[in-house]
């Protein structure tokens, strides 16, 4: 299906492995040209060739989003090498090993506050773009009330950020700014945290798959292709809403 992105300008964090390297590359094939970053410099340089071979174009930057100033001056390089902005996916997560306070600090750091900076510094370019459209990566792990041990805070900074993203939509969607979050379930890719579990946790692994009505994980590519779809003018009238990737994991009915 052809999503009417081609020539569209679009920035993704996160991008050079799992969920965001799929993004990027649902993006790319529907003919966008994307800008990226990511802490792993490696896997920057594999997308990069990858959209190269592709014909495309990917603009990656290595770097920690954390990191307040290095953000900003990144984001203002890559609007400045796309010509603008178009569409914008707010991708990057966590899952600490620390505990007590400090696991809450750095949560919050990275499953909220990172996200609310982006859109701070996105929202007025996105306003000047095409047809703009700025996606969250969240989790049904914000509305989920029985969490393993330690994803408490990353449970309650996924609700945060569902909450957050509807604002958004409302702040701006008389401006024509679409403002959506994608919320996976466990979502199975090589070096990822179930790669890990499966390894590790077997049984655990397969529990979780059960917990599926359709009996496995999902794919990093189809999140990819679920985001390109709300960042696309296809999803012209979707604002505010949080779409679950996951299978039918979580067994409510999603107003």
């Amino acid at each position: 299906m052809d999503l009417n992105l081609k020539g569209k300008r679009a920035l993704v964090t996160g991008g050079s492995r799992g969920i965001g390297r799929e993004i990027v590359r649902a993006l790319l094939a529907e003919g966008c040209t994307v800008a990226t970053c990511a802490r792993g410099a490696d896997g920057l340089a594999a997308i990069e060739a990858e959209a190269a071979a592709m014909g495309g174009e990917v603009h990656g930057a290595a770097l920690d989003v954390r990191d307040k100033s290095a953000f900003e001056a990144w984001f203002a390089a890559a609007v400045e090498q796309l010509g603008g902005l178009d569409i914008v996916v707010s991708n990057v997560s966590t899952r600490v090993t620390i505990t007590g306070e400090e696991m809450w600090r750095e949560t919050f750091e990275t499953d909220l506050l990172q996200h609310v900076r982006l859109a701070e510094l996105a929202v007025p370019a996105l306003l000047k773009g095409e047809s703009p459209a700025l996606v969250f990566i969240s989790s049904i792990a914000g509305v989920l009330t029985n969490l393993p041990p330690g994803e408490e805070a990353y449970g309650t900074m996924k609700a945060a950020l569902v909450n957050y993203a509807g604002q958004l939509s409302a702040r701006f969607g008389g401006k024509g700014l679409r403002v959506n979050t994608v919320s996976p379930g466990p979502i199975y890719f090589e070096g990822g945290v179930w790669d890990q579990i499966r390894t590790h946790q077997p049984a655990l692994f397969e529990s979780a798959a059960r917990l599926s009505v359709l009996g496995r994980h999902g794919t990093a590519r189809e999140v990819g292709d679920a985001v390109a779809f709300l960042a696309s003018p296809l999803a012209g009238y979707i604002t505010g809403a949080n779409l679950r990737v996951d299978g039918g994991m979580v067994k409510t009915a999603n107003f």
